[in-house]
């Protein structure tokens, strides 16, 4: 594990994901980008509101037998609502980075694809519900869900920048079984993602926050 110090306050900002560039000091806030064993403060996050997740910053689980840690999330609103996206650190096996998806009672978890099955940037725009996008080795998936959307808040370390207010047009896809899939538009890149939906039980979490009325089996 990498530890740096915030240019802010001196404060020790760790880094457990080679792949993370962003990170907000827990201690006052800042926003922050590693330049490899530098960091530049950009900015200031607004303090978390409380939503409800039983998950936080230090939660552990599985997926498919793999074991993770959560240690960064994005916080993202739409027209309807908002949804969390949090950065999962795997310690063995192919992937070393991953993201829980967290939507109105649904978790999936999903890892980095190639870019190259993503339609071009100039044609985001005539992407529509139930088209078909064949993502290499993993079949077809069907476009379920458009929506614009933006970072409300984010904490911990990650491997995007993550401001408040960055926007980007998120494309949700369906595929055979449990399978999903993400295409994200951002300014200046394309990220893909493909994995699938869990139940809540089968992550056999550990560590997570109190809420009060909810007793965690």
């Amino acid at each position: 594990m990498l530890s740096l110090s915030c240019p802010s306050c001196g404060a020790t900002v760790p880094f457990k994901s080679k792949a993370s560039v962003f990170a907000v000091c827990s201690y006052c806030r800042s926003t922050l980008v590693r330049h490899d064993m530098d960091l530049e403060a950009v900015g200031k996050m607004a303090e978390l509101q409380d939503d409800l997740t039983p998950l936080q910053i230090g939660t552990t689980g599985k997926y498919k037998g793999k074991a993770f840690e959560i240690i960064g999330r994005m916080k993202v609103s739409y027209d309807d609502g908002f949804w969390n996206e949090w950065y999962l650190y795997f310690a063995e096996g192919k992937h070393k980075e991953g993201w829980l998806a967290e939507a109105q009672g649904f978790y999936a978890v999903c890892f980095e694809v190639d870019e190259s099955v993503a339609p071009a940037r100039n044609d985001a725009s005539t992407l529509q519900p139930g088209r078909l996008v064949e993502f290499k080795n993993n079949g077809f998936f069907e476009i379920e869900d458009i929506r614009e959307v933006k970072c409300l808040v984010s904490e911990g370390e990650l491997p995007v920048n993550a401001p408040k207010g960055r926007e980007s047009l998120s494309v949700d896809l369906t595929g055979p079984d449990t399978q999903m899939a993400t295409i994200e538009y951002a300014k200046d890149e394309i990220r893909v993602f493909a994995g699938g939906y869990q139940d809540f039980d089968d992550f056999k979490f550990h560590n997570l926050r109190e809420i009060e009325g909810w007793k965690h089996v």
